[in-house]
C-alpha cells in the first residue's frame, strides 16, 4: 500500500472511531446526532487533540463525504410529491424561501455585511440561513412520530423544494458575486445540459442497467455509486460544482421505476455519509473570535425569527390553521447541511472567508441543538402561545349545533367506524362530529355529511367550543403513543368534567391503562391489541374447510 494512500485510511478510520463514541454519547444524552459529529470532528482535528492534522487528508474526506451526501438526498427527492402539492405546500414552500432571502439580505446589510464584490458575507448569510436541515427535521419528526400530521407533510414538503431552490444556487454560486448576464447564463445553461442528460440517461438505459442487477445489492450499490461519481466528475469538467453533480445523479436515480428498491440497497450507506461529512466540516473548525460572536447570535436569531415570518403568515393564509404554521415554522427553525456545503463552497470561491464558514459552522450546531428540543416540545410551545393566536379553525364556529356522537380525533378507527355507520346507515353521519387538527380530514368528511371542528385535543377551550356537554357518546380512539401533549387518561377527565351525562369510550394499550381510564369515569374501553388476539385465536380454532 502506498504511502499516501494509508494516512488517508487512518484518518478515516480515526474518524469514524470519533463518531461512533460520540453518536453514542449523544444517544443516550438524547441530543442531536449531528452535533455529536461535528464535536468529534474538532476532538480529533487541529484544534483537538491533533490526531488528524493534514489539511489535505481534511479536504478529500470533506469533499468525498459532501459528493456522497448530496447523492443521497438527491436519491430521496420526490420531484413528483411536489408537482401535485396542494395550495398550501406549494405557496408556503415556494415563498419561503425568497421572502427569507430578501429579509436576510436587508438585516445582514443593515448590520453591515457585505452583498458582492470582495465580501458576500452578507449575501452568503441570508441565502444559508433560510434553508433547513433535511438530515435533522426528517430524524426528529421519525423520533416524535410526527411525520404522518399535517405540519409534518408540509416540513418535508418545503424541504424538497427548499433542495430545488438550493440546486439552483449552487448553479449559480460561482458567479454568485459578480452577477454578469454572460457568466450567469452559461453557468445555467451548463446546469440545464447536466440536468437534461441525467433525464435522459435515466429513460434511454440508467433503469435498464438497475433493472439487469437489482437481484444483485452489491451491484445496485456499486452501480449507483459509479454513476455519481460520472456525473459528479463531469460536472466538475463543465466548470460546476460536483456537489451539484452529485445532487442531480441522485435525482435521475430517483426518478427511475426501480426508485424505492435502489434507494433501499444504498440507504445503509446514508448514516456513513453524513457521518463522514460532518466530522470532516467538524476538523475544520476554528475556536470562534469574539468578533465573531454578534454575527453568530444574528444568524441564529435571524434563522429562527425568519421561520415564524414566512411559514407561519403563508400557511394561515393558505387555510391551514395557526397550529399547523407554528407547528411547520417550529420544525424548520435549524441551518441546513445544504448551507455548510454553500458555504464551504464559497470559501473555495473566494466569496468569503473562514470566519463566515465558522459563523455558519456554530449557527448551525447552536439550532441543531434548539431545534432538537423544540420540535420535541412542539405542542407544549403551542399551547402556550395558543391562546395568543386563536385558531381560525375555531372562530366563526357557534355553540348553537349540538351532535349526540362527538368523536376526538380522526384515527384509523374513527375513520374505520364512520365507513361501518355509512354503510349501514348514511343518514346516522349527521349525528357525528368529528373534533381534529388536520384541516384536510376534516373536509374529506364534510363532503360526506360528517360535521367537524378544527382544534387541539389538549384544550379544553377546543372541547367547549365543540360543545361536548351536549353530547351523549364521546368515543376516543387514538391510542396514547399517537396522542400529542395528552393521553386518553387526560381526555376522559376533561370529558368528563364537560359532559358529566355522557357515554364515554377510551382505547387503551393494556389492562392496567384500561382500569385507570374505567377509574376516571370511561364507560368502555377499547383494547385494539387484545380484540385483534382473541380474532386470531378464533380463526387458528375454526375448522377448515375441505
Amino acid at each position: 500500500m502506498s504511502a499516501s494512500v494509508a494516512p488517508i485510511i487512518h484518518d478515516i478510520g480515526v474518524a469514524i472511531a470519533a463518531a461512533t463514541v460520540l453518536g453514542l454519547a449523544a444517544h443516550w444524552t438524547r441530543q442531536p446526532i449531528i452535533l455529536a459529529y461535528l464535536v468529534a470532528g474538532a476532538l480529533i482535528g487541529p484544534i483537538g487533540f491533533g490526531w488528524i492534522s493534514d489539511l489535505a487528508n481534511i479536504a478529500v474526506i470533506s469533499e468525498l463525504g459532501m459528493i456522497l451526501l448530496l447523492f443521497v438526498i438527491g436519491l430521496e427527492m420526490d420531484l413528483k410529491q411536489v408537482a401535485s402539492s396542494g395550495r398550501q405546500l406549494l405557496l408556503t414552500g415556494f415563498g419561503q424561501f425568497p421572502i427569507g432571502v430578501a429579509l436576510g439580505v436587508g438585516l445582514f446589510w443593515l448590520l453591515g455585511y457585505g452583498l458582492g464584490g470582495g465580501d458576500a458575507t452578507g449575501l452568503y448569510l441570508a441565502l444559508i440561513c433560510s434553508l433547513s436541515s433535511t438530515a435533522i427535521v426528517v430524524k426528529l419528526l421519525y423520533d416524535t412520530r410526527t411525520l404522518d400530521t399535517l405540519a409534518g407533510r408540509i416540513t418535508i414538503g418545503v424541504l424538497i423544494i427548499q433542495d430545488i431552490f438550493a440546486i439552483l444556487v449552487l448553479a449559480l454560486q460561482p458567479n454568485l458575486t459578480s452577477p454578469e448576464l454572460g457568466p450567469i447564463a452559461k453557468a445555467l445553461g451548463a446546469s440545464l445540459a447536466l440536468g437534461l442528460l441525467g433525464v435522459v440517461a435515466s429513460k434511454l438505459f440508467l433503469h435498464r442497467v438497475f433493472a439487469s442487477i437489482a437481484h444483485s445489492p452489491e451491484m445496485v450499490v456499486a452501480a449507483a455509486l459509479g454513476w455519481c461519481a460520472l456525473v459528479a466528475g463531469l460536472a466538475g469538467a463543465m466548470h460546476l460544482s460536483t456537489a451539484m453533480g452529485a445532487l442531480i445523479a441522485g435525482i435521475a436515480v430517483g426518478s427511475m421505476p426501480y426508485r424505492l428498491h435502489v434507494t433501499a440497497k444504498v440507504l445503509p450507506l446514508r448514516d456513513f455519509f453524513l457521518t463522514l461529512f460532518f466530522v470532516s466540516i467538524g476538523m475544520m473548525v476554528v475556536a470562534p473570535e469574539a468578533r465573531m460572536w454578534p454575527a453568530i447570535i444574528a444568524a441564529v436569531l435571524f434563522t429562527i425569527i425568519s421561520r415564524f415570518a414566512t411559514v407561519w403568515p403563508l400557511l394561515a393564509l393558505s387555510g391551514a390553521g395557526h397550529r399547523t404554521g407554528f407547528l411547520a415554522s417550529l420544525n424548520l427553525a435549524q441551518v441546513s447541511e445544504f448551507g455548510l456545503v454553500i458555504a464551504l463552497l464559497g470559501v473555495g470561491y473566494q466569496h468569503i472567508t473562514q470566519d463566515t464558514f465558522t459563523i455558519v459552522l456554530y449557527a448551525m450546531a447552536i439550532t441543531a441543538v434548539l431545534s432538537s428540543y423544540g420540535i420535541r416540545w412542539g405542542d407544549r410551545l403551542w399551547r402556550l402561545v395558543a391562546r395568543a393566536a386563536p385558531d381560525p379553525g375555531l372562530e366563526g364556529q357557534g355553540t348553537a349545533e349540538h351532535h349526540p356522537v362527538v368523536i376526538l380525533g380522526a384515527h384509523r378507527t374513527a375513520l374505520a367506524f364512520i365507513d361501518e355507520m355509512e354503510r349501514r346507515d348514511a343518514a346516522r353521519l349527521s349525528e357525528i362530529l368529528v373534533v381534529d387538527f388536520n384541516p384536510e380530514t376534516l373536509k374529506a368528511l364534510a363532503k360526506r355529511g360528517v360535521a367537524g371542528r378544527f382544534g387541539d385535543l389538549g384544550s379544553m377551550d377546543t372541547l367547549h367550543h365543540a360543545n361536548l356537554h351536549h353530547a351523549s357518546l364521546i368515543l376516543s380512539t387514538i391510542p396514547d403513543m399517537m396522542l400529542k401533549g395528552v393521553d386518553n387518561l387526560g381526555l376522559v377527565r376533561t370529558c368528563r368534567q364537560l359532559a358529566p351525562e355522557a357515554r364515554i369510550v377510551a382505547t387503551a394499550d393494556t389492562e392496567e391503562q384500561a382500569a385507570r381510564l374505567r377509574d376516571a369515569g370511561c364507560h368502555e374501553v377499547l383494547l385494539p391489541y387484545q380484540l385483534q388476539a382473541v380474532h386470531l385465536a378464533e380463526l387458528l380454532n375454526r375448522p377448515q374447510a375441505t
